[in-house]
């Protein structure tokens, strides 16, 4: 491991200060940080829609249980 660190070291002068080590960020995927950031962005977007959703519209969230309760009702009632 000290081997390594004194190649580092000798490495050092040759490397610009905004550059990182490769071997430091090898977990990070470009595509992978771009497609986290679109999921958490949807996400979002679709916590907002849900709140706006509950807030404006309560009639139509629970008429929409209501009918959802129903066909759950018919399925597990039904006689075989």
């Amino acid at each position: 491991m000290s081997r390594r660190r004194a190649m580092d070291a000798d490495l050092e002068q040759y490397l610009e200060a905004g550059v990182g080590r490769l071997q430091d960020d090898a977990s990070a995927c470009p595509w992978m940080n771009g497609l986290e950031k679109k999921v958490s962005s949807a996400a979002r977007e679709t916590e907002a829609l849900v709140s706006d959703l509950m807030v404006d519209q309560p009639l139509f969230w629970l008429l929409t249980s209501f009918f959802i309760g129903i066909l759950l009702g018919k399925g597990l009632f039904r006689k075989s």
